[in-house]
């Protein structure tokens, strides 16, 4: 491959300045190790003291990807009666075994290149040792890590034999990792016999990476941001805090007293002049409508404005936190938020994102179809200025319509932009006609069923009624 050169390693965990994207492995060890042959294991016996023959002890463990391989260092320790190797020491730091087969043992590992290159490969983690078989284990990084999170994973290992002649068959069904929450459940054994056991290897495994060059643009906008509005609003609470400390008859009024002296006329007057407005709106309506959109405009903006400026602030970032966090985290776990944010590759299609998120089911998808038509529609409300609106609209119908109905009808939205751009055209329902595209032979099938089903009945009913009539 041409992107193997773009490939540097490292076995401390140091990043490359060259490079865009890091794979880190801590290894951690190795469990359930098969036994030696009989004519390997002369060498040991009973008095090796748990360390083990040469040959069921590790030489190193190695990470490799795209023909790039880096190494650790021997065992640190063996378990003294299952044939168990660990890599690292009870304090978490890479350690040497007092033992004669074990070496130091550097077990971090890192392969860096461009994020781009590392997300969608496999990497391949191998057991190698003197004389017996090497072990590996396979592990596809898009769809095992989420960029900038560490796993703790514990790999399936095979022999390395297993793989010859096979590498698009039982490396992609067997190899694959299962995740461990806990470093004490990943260095733990589940059974006392290393013969019975499927061989494992525990680590923990990260990929990092940058975000996407406007997506970092937006972070660093939104952190600079957030550090304006804190330092303002510290200033405004500081100096409020003086205001207040240095005028003596805000302590023998409090504050909520003082507001009622204008708020009580203005509300009196509101309640009185209300009814009144309504009843002039009412009347000229046509007059007053260009006001109220103009009013209302002012008042959405006013508002968004005011919500923008107090999620800006601390209390509202972490109020915003508690729904937004679980949402965003939900989406950086798929596949499509992971190539929005980081530089994993190709940037996803708008349809591709808005998938994510819409109903599967046929009552779901039938509900947002109904209400896509009823917005298309909403244009004859207002004559004129509703075509308007179908120029926005269009497009934006036609991406739903697409991650709805293209893998079924793929003409539609070409249907739906057209219906949408021209004028007086909109009363043709095209989501709702990609849901009959969708569901109406699934509905079918069910109606034929259900009519067979009842023409056995009432066949089976004619008959018990000619068995009676022929027996009286």
């Amino acid at each position: 491959m041409t992107s193997t050169s773009l490939l540097t390693s490292s076995n401390d965990g140091s990043s490359s300045s060259t490079s865009t994207g890091k794979l880190s492995a801590t290894i951690l060890s190795v469990y359930d190790i098969p036994p030696p042959a009989a004519t390997t294991t002369t060498t040991g016996g009973a008095n090796d003291n748990g360390t083990g023959s040469s040959s069921s002890f590790p030489s190193y463990v190695s990470m490799s990807i795209m023909g790039k391989e880096v190494k650790t260092g021997k065992p640190s320790s063996k378990h003294k009666v299952m044939n168990n190797f660990r890599f690292v020491g009870t304090d978490g730091s890479a350690s040497a075994s007092s033992s004669s087969n074990a070496g130091p043992a550097t077990n971090i590992l890192s392969l860096s290149a461009p994020l781009s290159v590392l997300y969608p490969t496999t990497v391949t983690f191998r057991v190698v040792f003197e004389s017996s078989e090497t072990l590996v284990a396979r592990c596809k990084l898009s769809s095992t890590l989420r960029i900038n999170q560490q796993q703790w994973l514990i790999l399936n290992l095979f022999p390395e034999s297993s793989f010859q002649g096979n590498e698009k068959g039982k490396g992609e069904r067997e190899f694959d990792a299962t995740k461990s929450t806990s470093s004490s459940k990943a260095q733990e054994t589940s059974s006392t016999s290393t013969t019975e056991n499927q061989p494992t290897l525990r680590l923990k495994l990260c990929l990092s990476g940058p975000y996407r060059t406007e997506i970092g643009a937006i972070h660093s906008l939104a952190q600079s941001w957030f550090h304006i509005v804190d330092s303002i609003s510290s200033t405004t609470n500081t100096t409020l805090s003086s205001i207040a400390q240095s005028l003596p008859l805000l302590h023998q009024f409090p504050p909520a007293k003082i507001l009622l002296v204008p708020t009580v006329p203005l509300a009196a007057a509101s309640v009185a002049l209300v009814p009144i407005a309504l009843g002039i709106l009412v009347l000229g309506l046509p007059f007053f409508l260009p006001i109220l959109v103009v009013l209302l405009t002012v008042l959405v903006s006013t508002f968004l404005v005011g919500s923008g400026v107090y999620f800006s602030s601390s209390t509202g970032r972490e109020s915003a936190s508690i729904v937004l966090g679980p949402l965003y985290s939900t989406f950086l776990s798929t596949t499509a938020g992971q190539r929005l944010i980081y530089q994993t590759g190709p940037r996803p299609s708008p349809p591709a994102l808005i998938k994510m998120v819409l109903p599967t089911d046929m009552v779901g998808k039938l509900i947002l179809s109904l209400v896509i038509d009823f917005i298309g529609s909403c244009s004859y409300l207002l004559p004129v200025v509703g075509e308007g609106f179908d120029l926005a609209w269009a497009p934006i119908q036609t991406i739903f319509l697409m991650a709805m109905y293209d893998d079924r009808m793929p003409g539609l939205k070409y249907v739906s932009f057209i219906e949408e751009i021209l004028p007086f055209t909109d009363l043709l329902p095209s989501g709702t006609l990609g849901w009959v595209r969708e569901f109406s032979p699934l509905l079918m099938e069910e109606g034929l069923k259900k009519v067979e089903d009842m023409r056995v009945v009432l066949r089976g009913e004619r008959e018990a009624m000619r068995q009676q009539g022929v027996g009286r």
